[in-house]
């Protein structure tokens, strides 16, 4: 049996920031519902403010420096040698289907993976079995940080100081061609909303956070203009689009408009 104080094979690692700490109590309550056996230690990475959450070790970096640069310092503090890194602002709307994660989880560590996506969001290019593809290099969006569970020191060797999480899954994404094991699953393990867009409160997802008996602090953030929910749907209907084209051009079109802005 291991013993308490050795380290298991992935951590789960909230990563978050002082100025999103109004979203931690919401985030972590519902992980545990809906999660209710996760075999994984908890942290949550903060800047200053300590959480304050059973079962929850708090890593704290100073000063908000950038998004990478916390993580690296995390990193740092993690012994499991792969980590599964979960976003503040998503909020579990369901069961976690727990056998399915974990046991893909297992077989990330076992067959020394790089990388698997636990949502095929997006989904990858060449089918391995029922449970998994693989995600070939020149893949949108290959590092992506939602729901994903890395090897550390890949991760770690993948980041560039400076950038912010959207940087990392857009640029990111190039400085992981280079590197095979990279791994999303066919089916959507875990379910969750996501509730704030810009640092405020998406409408909708405002909506189904309260049907779950959980009231966030509005005081601290405020819910869309109109206006900016129009445009949020907008923008959700174009990224529809843009995942019915092919594999191999999403990175050409998403290249040409970042020209152009």
């Amino acid at each position: 049996m291991k013993h308490p104080d050795e380290p298991g094979n992935c951590a789960l690692l909230i990563v978050s920031c002082d100025k999103y700490k109004d979203l931690w109590g919401p985030c972590i309550t519902l992980l545990r519902r809906f999660w209710t056996n996760c075999p994984y230690p908890v942290y949550l990475l903060s800047n200053t403010e300590a959480a304050d959450f059973p079962n929850v070790s708090s890593i704290m970096t100073g000063s908000d420096i950038s998004w990478s640069h916390n993580l690296r310092i995390a990193l740092e503090h993690i012994r499991e040698p792969y980590v599964l890194l979960y976003v503040e602002d998503l909020f579990l709307t369901k069961e976690v289907q727990s056998s399915a994660a974990e046991s893909l989880i297992e077989r990330c560590v076992s067959e020394h993976w790089n990388y698997v996506r636990l949502n095929p969001t997006p989904k990858g290019d060449i089918r391995i079995d029922n449970a998994v593809s693989r995600i070939s290099p020149g893949a949108v969006y290959r590092s992506s940080v939602v729901f994903s569970v890395w090897n550390k020191d890949v991760l770690n060797s993948l980041l560039l100081d400076g950038e912010s999480a959207w940087d990392f899954e857009e640029i990111g994404s190039k400085r992981t061609d280079k590197l095979d094991g990279f791994y999303a699953s066919n089916h959507t393990l875990i379910h969750a909303s996501n509730t704030v867009i810009k640092g405020v409160w998406e409408v909708e997802a405002l909506n189904i956070v309260r049907k779950l008996g959980i009231e966030p602090d509005i005081h601290s953030r405020r819910v869309m203009t109109n206006k900016e929910y129009a445009l949020w749907k907008l923008k959700q209907l174009r990224s529809l689009l843009f995942h019915l084209l092919p594999h191999g051009t999403k990175r050409k079109v998403k290249g040409f408009f970042r020209q152009k802005k």
